[in-house]
């Protein structure tokens, strides 16, 4: 209850004064996201995975035109009356298909792309004005040779194909290209209206049809532009967020390597795996607030023994160890030591001999302990004949009097963990208590061994001497009487497997222990590959083609990834996913307004010139629908144009009427229900737009004078009703910008577009068929409603085949790192339950050191991207 009471602002006070957040909004500005990727380096391999963005975009792209050309040509064969006039068309549409197939699958060779990334923009330049000038040709050849003036049908296409589809990697380029069209076409319109007297010519080239078309192509260009920059964005955005989660998982992967090597040289892995799985059963209780990273609220209890059979125990004890206690100084003594137990420690490594502990000069350890050995005494003697050809080498090498005892017995014992405030590994039994004074009755420089350790030798591999008199007389090794060896290797023989002098132990050096030591887990040098070969594996969507020159590796993760993906609608088959990726804040929303108000005002335009007697109701709708898309943008830019305003200062403070602007604007980008509102009252405010050229329309009255024009011969205006192309561009540009909107399903977007194209053909082949009729149409005896339909047709086409690759890839992108961290909260419990599992075997100041520089580079790679 209280912490309710203390989260909850009185709604007066929430807006009385407040200071201005623009921290999650900025890492979404582009200049922030190209200065991160500069600052990490990663600007290359960024256009690396942009290069197979657009090839892969490619993929979708040159299927898609084949598809629409072909369909196109169907559709002029089906419904024109003289096929002789359809082999132009085929050849003009035919050769421009050829063309830029040709030009475009340069392309699809990324080796040699990325070493002549110049070739993307040329081929894609070529390509547009392969199909701008094929259009504009068969146009101005059947206007100049059979009179016929014909409308353009592949204008809108070639700028979607530019904006969307062209790998042209700087949208500068893609801009210029577009821009660069569009005049092309605008000059060409204005061509047929000065050079040409015939009114029909005038009238379908007139100067405010020209206009329209000006603002219609305007409206196109502000819609592709947005496209490449939000893409752009989403893309570096999605690239960065790749970065941090594999820099994570690369880091987590190696400090949990590290500490398991730490564990595993305390604690057996037969015995560390049992309790380390409780503490992470634990941690991972939802009600659990007891495990914290590094620490524990209490002790916990922890006990493991198990019973080993056929084992062989090695005790080992320094001699003369009292004397060097005495005559070295203390850090001369630790650097001895070190030197010999890192020896010891080596040796039992390559014997695979398990160390139990040392304790001041006693050494000991057991081999088959960790998996069964039948050769264990082999192993354990071999490891003593070791020890002990390395302590006289140290020896010498220091000018010091030691030796070894080493007792080796074979048998049974019991082995675990137990403790409250510390765990403790230890082994118990009666075979550890005979090796144990083994040693001790022992002969130094020789293993002492029993009777059952040395039947399970090969003898002649060792010198074999009789036991010691101290053994005969101990009172432990009395009470299960026994005979004991001494054992020495055979000079003469090759004993390079038995003796094995350690070489190459590091110094002991005392001053790098402290607050100075540099953890050395992550090096950039060493994980570039891996890195590198990570951001090759980014999904890039697309048609999954073979090429004969090319090798495609198989990638389990992503087709598992694709596996959990619908077909058509991308959207996430685990509806939870799918509810979590759409909830997401979406910081580029006011963009999305931006660009919504910009279309409005060109559809409101056009509107109003197609309608130039509007009546008041009409002008009513206009006002309220810019009234509308202005206050929505006043909404969402308000916070930025604050933060201009400031100078980027995030401790200014504002007053109430901002306070709630502010508040609002958050709210909407956090919430799906509130954007979701938003899209559609843009939507809506379009199609009231939009119905106003219809509203006004009288079309029993155009119908009679179109009549009366024939009965007696005069030539009218055939836009007195309205303009049908400027309403199918219309219809067009409000299909598009129904795509734009991220964070919006996109089967609702799908639906609404299809909904929409259903609905222009019914206005254009029933409603008000007898206008469309009589329009301009793109194909010679081509009925123009078709026209008409295909134009919308192939928007619809058009942007579901790009909306969905880029749902596509920013899906997988998401789902992907998903599973990172996912991972990463799994390596998360497994450090946190080693680092517990240690606190309670180490003292805590040593395990602090040991994972200081850890930390501390752990929270240098969680960057906030």
């Amino acid at each position: 209850m209280n912490k309710k009471n203390t989260s909850k602002t009185p709604y007066r006070e929430r807006f009385r004064h407040c200071n201005l957040e623009y921290t999650n909004e900025r890492l979404w500005e582009q200049s922030y996201l190209k200065a991160r990727c500069k600052e990490l380096h990663l600007e290359e391999e960024y256009m690396k995975y942009k290069i197979r963005l657009m090839i892969s975009s490619l993929t979708v792209f040159v299927p898609m035109l084949i598809i629409l050309i072909i369909a196109l040509q169907v559709i002029i064969w089906s419904f024109t009356e003289y096929s002789k006039y359809i082999y132009i068309n085929a050849i003009f549409d035919l050769g421009s298909l050829i063309l830029v197939t040709g030009l475009l699958s340069i392309n699809f060779f990324e080796g040699f792309i990325n070493r002549h990334r110049w070739v993307l923009t040329f081929t894609s330049t070529l390509s547009a004005y392969v199909v701008v000038l094929g259009d504009i040709a068969f146009n101005t050849y059947y206007y100049y040779k059979s009179d016929w003036p014909l409308n353009t049908l592949y204008d809108v296409f070639v700028l979607c194909m530019i904006y969307m589809f062209l790998p042209i990697p700087s949208s500068k380029a893609a801009a210029l290209l577009a821009i660069s069209v569009s005049l092309t076409y605008v000059i060409y319109f204005i061509h047929f209206m000065a050079f040409n007297e015939h009114n029909v010519a005038k009238y379908v080239h007139g100067l405010d049809i020209v206009s329209i078309d000006f603002f219609h192509y305007l409206g196109f260009n502000m819609m592709g532009i947005f496209f490449r920059i939000m893409n752009d964005t989403m893309v570096r955005s999605s690239f960065l967020d790749r970065y941090q989660f594999i820099t994570e998982e690369i880091w987590l992967r190696q400090a949990r390597r590290q500490e398991s090597l730490l564990l595993d040289s305390i604690l057996p892995p037969q015995i560390a795996k049992p309790i380390q799985k409780s503490i992470k059963e634990k941690i991972m209780r939802p009600d659990n607030d007891f495990y914290h990273l590094g620490t524990s609220r209490k002790a916990e209890n922890f006990m493991s023994i198990q019973i080993h059979n056929d084992v062989s125990i090695l005790y080992a004890d320094l001699v003369n160890y009292t004397q060097l206690t005495t005559t070295l100084t203390v850090e001369k003594l630790v650097k001895v030591l070190h030197d010999l137990y890192a020896r010891f420690d080596l040796a039992a490594v390559s014997f695979k001999v398990q160390r139990i502990k040392f304790l001041g000069d006693c050494y000991y350890c057991v081999a088959g302990l960790g998996e069964a050995d039948p050769d264990h005494a082999t192993m354990a003697v071999s490891l003593g004949i070791s020890m002990i050809a390395n302590i006289k080498e140290v020896s010498v090498n220091r000018s010091l009097n030691i030796g070894m005892r080493i007792g080796v017995h074979s048998g049974t014992l019991l082995a675990g963990v137990i403790g409250e405030a510390k765990l403790q590994y230890d082994i118990w039994g009666t075979d550890v208590n005979i090796a144990s004074r083994l040693e001790a009755t022992g002969s130094p420089g020789y293993v002492h061994v029993s009777g059952r350790t040395l039947s399970s030798l090969n003898a002649e591999e060792y010198r074999i001497y009789p036991g010691t008199e101290a053994a005969q007389k101990d009172p432990v090794l009395q009470k299960h009487p026994m005979s004991t060896y001494l054992l020495a290797v055979i000079p003469s023989r090759d004993s390079d497997n038995i003796i094995n002098v350690v070489e190459g132990v590091p110094n002991l050096d005392l001053q790098t222990v402290g607050s100075n030591r540099k953890s050395q887990i992550l090096k950039p040098d060493s994980l570039s590959d891996e890195m590198r070969e990570e951001f090759r594996k980014m999904p890039v969507g697309g048609l999954k083609f073979q090429f004969p020159w090319s090798r495609r590796e198989r990638n389990v993760k992503i087709e598992k990834v694709e596996r959990d993906l619908g077909l058509y609608c991308v959207a996430f088959k685990d509806k939870s996913v799918e509810w979590n990726y759409l909830h997401q804040p979406d910081y580029i929303f006011k963009y999305s307004v931006a660009l919504g108000w910009g279309i409005g005002c060109c559809l409101i335009y056009i509107q109003s010139v197609n309608n130039s007697d509007l009546f008041y109701t009409g002008v009513f709708i206009d006002i309220m629908a810019f009234f509308v898309l202005t206050f929505l943008l006043f909404i969402c830019w308000y916070k930025k144009v604050c933060w201009w305003h400031s100078g980027q200062n995030e401790l200014r403070s504002y007053g109430k009427l901002s306070c709630a602007i502010f508040h609002l604007f958050e709210k909407i980008q956090h919430s799906f229900v509130l954007r979701l509102t938003v899209y559609m009252m843009i939507i809506v405010c379009y199609y009231l737009v939009l119905s106003l050229i219809l509203m006004s329309c009288e079309k029993d009255q155009y119908e009679l004078d179109i009549i009366e024009s024939k009965l007696y011969n005069y030539d009218m205006d055939p836009f007195t009703c309205f303009h049908p192309w400027a309403y199918t561009n219309m219809m067009a540009l409000i299909l598009g910008m129904s795509y734009t909107f991220a964070r919006i399903p996109f089967a609702l977007k799908t639906f609404i577009g299809c909904i929409e194209a259903v609905a222009f053909v019914l206005v254009v082949c029933f409603q008000y068929a007898f206008i469309f009729e009589h329009s301009v149409t793109t194909s010679p005896y081509l009925k123009a409603e078709i026209a008409h339909s295909c134009r919308v047709c192939m928007m619809l086409i058009t942007m579901y085949a790009k909306e969905r690759q880029t749902e596509f890839n920013t899906k997988m992108n998401y789902k992907l790192n998903l599973d990172l961290q996912k991972k990463q909260k799994s390596a998360d419990v497994t450090n946190q339950s080693i680092i517990i599992l240690l606190n309670n075997i180490l003292p805590s100041h040593v395990v602090l050191f040991r994972s200081r520089g850890i930390s501390q580079l752990y929270s240098q790679t969680r960057i906030v991207l």
